[in-house]
């Protein structure tokens, strides 16, 4: 881990989405493969990590708690688990709807450890995947794939891309990417850490490259997160420690605006989701306290020009 710090967060999201899977009994978002792509030592350094982060999340609980599985379980449901399993939900969601009106290339930008290509069921013969990402991030998935022995499915093409030096559409281009079929993008985690001014020209090209009718699905933030009087004490939390790692985040949206802001990047917006939206689509009727995070919303944007 420490010789390609660009894959930590790509593990520590792999693990979430596995431990969900694993310990709920009625996981939000399933993900049995996750697990396999981590090795024991791995799993044990991102449990001990988040459970003995109890006490900065709530010291009272971590005095409270007994046992270290509590903690963690603790941890995972209220810090962590909710929001990716969601928005990882909510993404493979809208792109079966896709598939199903004509869709034939997914590209998931800031792909990470993501196992969509190794959980694929009855699929159209000619679907595409493209895994954008870090080159080093891709290096380190490809090797531990390819230390586990795991088929990298035909379907799948890495297309390794450093956002601040190379152009990820020549380089989608190369890997093959068809520019006349209608295509489903995803970019999860990533927009509240980038520039604003970045993220609308990462939309535009989107837009220039892909046919009308092709989705953009993506999660952020709305501004109250940012007011220290209205922000959620989880919200707090996570930008400090976002900070202190060297990744803050800097980047929300007008809910209410969103299409204004949009409107010179060639995309409408199809849908647009609050915490309370998301909580009744995928938070309701639960015993587990797991609940949809304050301050972030999920769009869906269609590309129209």
């Amino acid at each position: 881990m420490e010789k390609n710090k660009g894959s930590l967060t790509a593990l520590v999201s792999c693990f979430a989405r596995g431990y969900h899977t694993s310990k709920s009994q009625k996981p939000i978002f399933q993900d049995p493969v996750a697990n396999s792509l981590l090795l024991d030592e791995e799993k044990q350094l991102i449990a001990a990590n988040w459970a003995n982060a109890i006490h900065f999340f709530d010291q009272e609980r971590g005095e409270t708690l007994p046992t270290f599985a509590e903690k963690l379980e603790w941890v995972m449901n209220n810090q962590t688990i909710p929001q990716l399993v969601s928005r990882s939900r909510y993404a493979e969601d809208g792109l079966m709807q896709a598939i199903n009106r004509g869709v034939r290339q997914y590209v998931i930008l800031g792909a990470g450890l993501d196992t969509f290509a190794f959980r694929q069921e009855n699929l159209p013969h000619d679907f595409t995947i493209f895994e954008v990402d870090h080159p080093a991030t891709q290096a380190f998935k490809r090797n531990r794939l390819n230390e586990l022995g795991m088929d990298i499915p035909a379907n799948l093409k890495f297309v390794p891309v450093d956002f601040t030096t190379d152009s990820f559409v020549a380089e989608l281009k190369k890997a093959g990417y068809d520019e006349q079929k209608q295509s489903y993008f995803s970019l999860l985690g990533v927009v509240m850490y980038l520039g604003k001014r970045d993220f609308l020209r990462l939309l535009s090209a989107v837009s220039n490259l892909a046919v009308a009718g092709s989705s953009f699905v993506f999660d952020y933030l709305d501004h109250s997160a940012f007011d220290e009087k209205t922000a959620a004490r989880k919200m707090t939390q996570m930008r400090q420690i976002t900070a202190s790692t060297g990744e803050p985040i800097i980047t929300s949206f007008d809910s209410f605006e969103l299409d204004q802001e949009l409107q010179d990047c060639g995309m409408l917006v199809y849908e647009n989701l609050a915490p309370a939206n998301i909580e009744e689509m995928y938070f309701s009727d639960r015993q587990d306290d797991l609940h949809a995070f304050d301050h972030f919303h999920f769009a869906h944007l269609a590309v129209h020009k």
